[in-house]
């Protein structure tokens, strides 16, 4: 090996706090300003991180859109598939219920307002952040055909809309009349009527 490649490889480590904050600063960025104004240079300045620094790690503006992405989805890499299908599926649901609010809720609504403009973003985000929340559902789905809690025959991408589309519009229309008062326990004993195998008496 050249001298000079084993002394870059000798070199200080990168400092995973540095890596924190760069990722994190990324999404408060995203998330206020949206995709269209997200830059490293407001990264940089926010985060008091040289754009070296930045450059580094994510070498483009779109690596370090990616990165900070795919920081949405830390919560779902340890889920125990443990519990039946209604319960793993209120505890899922719960938290994208919750979602407007947060820092993963107004990505994604920007998300949606300039992915019809640009199909790009529509695209990035689906990719790195919906499609794998998607596959959290299909699996508990799946696991509850194989235990015999769902139907055999359920359609995996009609049924994950259905369960979607209610905790959103609860989220986000909580201030209306009435809306509190709708709890996710209700909505999956309501689906959950439709998906499970019909009784032999």
């Amino acid at each position: 090996m050249p001298a000079a490649a084993k002394a870059v490889r000798a070199g200080r480590p990168r400092d995973a706090r540095v890596d924190r904050q760069i990722v994190q600063t990324s999404l408060e960025v995203l998330a206020s300003a949206g995709f269209d104004r997200f830059s490293v240079e407001e990264v940089s300045a926010r985060s008091g991180v040289a754009k070296t620094t930045i450059y580094r790690r994510f070498p483009s503006r779109e690596e370090l859109l990616q990165g900070c992405l795919e920081r949405l989805n830390e919560d779902i890499g340890d889920r125990s598939r443990e519990g039946t299908t209604r319960d793993r599926l209120v505890h899922a649901l719960s938290g994208i219920r919750r979602s407007p609010g947060t820092t993963m809720g107004r990505v994604l609504m920007h998300a949606a307002a300039e992915g019809v403009r640009d199909p790009d973003v529509a695209s990035l985000v689906h990719d790195r952040v919906l499609a794998p929340r998607r596959e959290v559902l299909r699996q508990i789905i799946r696991d509850g055909v194989a235990r015999g809690e769902i139907r055999k025959d359920i359609d995996l991408d009609a049924v994950v809309p259905l369960l979607v589309g209610p905790m959103l519009h609860l989220g986000m229309w909580r201030m209306c009349d009435g809306v509190e008062d709708v709890s996710v326990d209700s909505v999956v004993d309501l689906m959950l009527e439709g998906m499970t195998p019909a009784s032999d008496s």
